[in-house]
């Protein structure tokens, strides 16, 4: 059987990738690529089958890992054609995927090129700023989902802010847009007492407030320590990982140039969950540092998440209520894993992989006044790191991926599931 193509991933590391610096308008770059254009990796040398089995060969370092998704255009030979989940990657410069049956011939020809492509998401409205960064909308492209909401991005200088300080996106679920500006329907997060709240700053200087819902991607504390977001960050390229599909995805930013935080930030992340409610017509999430924070406030943006910690002040914002009464819900939606006390992948609470042979992981799981749903392809890890980041792992004919994340200042770990072998 051919392995499945739907859920696709991509780092930073793969070449000609955007990169997440102390400008902005990055984020919205790394979404521009992986949900919008794909990333091109250039021409294939050489392309060649042994029954079903292809090997590409690059002229030069391909930088792609295990599992990740490949679309190969130009050969004459069509079966060559399409995109192919990597299986293998016998060294630096090739990598073998499975063809779904043999070609005519054991050598392609053509012009070939590769490709990461995209996850297939519309961005059907955007701005850009004079001063840099701008504005975007994106949204699944499937029409069969229950509802198809809006993830609203504001990656730009606000006048009340600095631009010195942190950098961030802000983001928000926006139920339906005429235009980039024009916000109808219900939003979330949202303050009846304060509509702008989650999206125009208020104050000034270092006390500032600017935003309620944000992607961090520079910082000048690293996510293990606590900081203001006052001080300036340090220039260069951050470490990301990004997983998802049509429906949603999840983005992991590291805040600074450095190796301790490819350790990324708890997975921030945007589309459709598993609802467990028959009817429910308002499954999306959104995943943010959920925080309203002064500039100069201590804080640790890894805290504010929602998706791998497990107490009330940790947020998972829905678009709707489960009461399905127009408005949306924060304060009451966090997901859960087994124990009000389990961060992922911060301990050992089932045994050690060393002593037990084993790394359970499970999925995760959204309360909110019901069990409301499941996160897609997020797993709970129930071990101390017991992966390298960013590890392929095949577990009962599955595909996974491992990746470090940093939980409230502790070191930990999540599991992606990546679709079957």
């Amino acid at each position: 059987m051919v392995a499945s193509t739907d859920i696709k991933f991509y780092v930073h590391s793969n070449n000609n990738a955007p990169q997440l610096q102390n400008a902005y308008g990055s984020m919205i770059g790394v979404l521009d690529a992986c949900l919008v254009n794909g990333i091109s990796l250039g021409q294939v040398s050489t392309l060649t089958a042994i029954g079903t089995t292809a090997t590409a060969v690059f002229s030069t370092a391909h930088n792609l890992l295990q599992y990740q998704v490949l679309k190969i255009t130009g050969a004459n030979e069509v079966e060559y054609n399409g995109e192919h989940r990597i299986l293998t990657v016998p060294n630096a410069t090739s990598v073998t995927f499975q063809l779904g049956s043999a070609p005519s011939t054991t050598t392609a020809t053509g012009t070939i090129t590769a490709s990461l492509p995209p996850l297939g998401w519309e961005k059907p409205f955007s701005s850009a700023n004079a001063s840099g960064g701008g504005r975007a909308a994106y949204r699944s492209k499937n029409v069969l989902l229950p509802s198809r909401p809006f993830l609203r991005v504001v990656d730009e200088l606000d006048p009340a802010y600095t631009a010195t300080y942190a950098k961030y996106a802000k983001v928000g679920i926006v139920e339906d847009m005429s235009d980039i500006d024009t916000m109808l329907g219900v939003q979330a997060p949202y303050d009846e007492a304060n509509p702008d709240k989650n999206w125009v700053g208020s104050g000034s200087g270092t006390s500032v407030v600017n935003g309620w819902a944000r992607w961090y991607y520079a910082r000048s504390a690293s996510l293990l320590s606590s900081g203001g977001d006052s001080t300036s960050p340090v220039n260069g390229n951050r470490g990301w990982l990004i997983v998802g599909n049509g429906d949603f995805f999840y983005v992991l930013p590291g805040v600074r140039p450095s190796s301790v935080d490819l350790h990324k930030i708890p997975p921030y992340g945007f589309g459709a969950f598993d609802s467990l409610i028959h009817n429910d017509n308002a499954n999306t999430f959104l995943a943010s540092s959920y925080t309203s924070h002064l500039a100069s406030q201590s804080n640790n943006p890894s805290g504010y998440v929602g998706t791998t910690n497990n107490t009330s002040t940790k947020n998972l914002l829905l678009h709707r209520g489960y009461s399905l009464n127009g408005r949306s819900e924060a304060a009451n939606c966090y997901s859960i894993g087994c124990s009000a006390s389990i961060y992922s992948g911060v301990e050992d609470y089932i045994g050690s992989a060393g002593l037990a042979g084993l790394s359970p992981f499970a999925p995760v799981y959204i309360q909110e006044n019901v069990l409301r749903g499941i996160l897609p392809s997020l797993n709970w890890l129930f071990q101390k790191k017991p992966f390298l980041n960013n590890q392929a792992i095949e577990n009962s004919n599955s595909m996974y991926i491992a990746s470090d994340v940093v939980i409230s200042g502790s070191l930990g770990q999540v599991i992606f599931y990546l679709g079957d072998l």
